[in-house]
């Protein structure tokens, strides 16, 4: 993939997924306690392999595949991609927390506005995770010199 494609998916495919939300307006599920419950769940399980990731990559030794990756000058872009991972995860899951206080006795009850950044949220997630455990893959699967 190329570099500039690499950096900027993540945020062009949410915008596109959130453009296309807004332009249909298609609803939420009618269970949406559940749903939020769900996603929450989700968002939890993603910031939590980011960080394990970003915990491991810190502790490797700097005569190994850190140092590698230091001399190749992509270091700065993983750290980028882990960190936008690590944030859009965990701000998916406050966002789909906030949605319990938007919630109303009739369904469906979050609005227009809320789905759309719940959509950009979502994707941005999914797609900055898409990325960070395809680089790791291929930083594993490199092995050794």
């Amino acid at each position: 993939m190329k570099l500039l494609v690499e950096k900027y998916y993540p945020v062009l495919l949410a915008s596109a997924a959130a453009y296309a939300w807004w332009r249909f307006s298609p609803s939420f599920p009618r269970d949406e306690k559940e749903f939020l419950g769900a996603a929450i769940s989700v968002g939890s399980i993603f910031t939590g392999f980011i960080a394990t990731a970003k915990a491991i990559l810190a502790a490797l030794p700097n005569d190994s595949l850190m140092e590698r990756l230091r001399e190749s000058g992509y270091i700065k872009d993983l750290a980028s991609y882990l960190t936008q991972a690590l944030y859009g995860c965990l701000s998916f899951s406050v966002y789909g927390m906030a949605g319990f206080f938007f919630l109303e006795q009739q369904s469906p009850s979050l609005g227009k506005f809320y789905a759309i950044g719940w959509i950009f949220l979502a994707i941005f997630s999914l797609t900055a995770f898409h990325r960070v455990a395809s680089l790791l893959i291929k930083i594993i699967s490199h092995g050794s010199r």
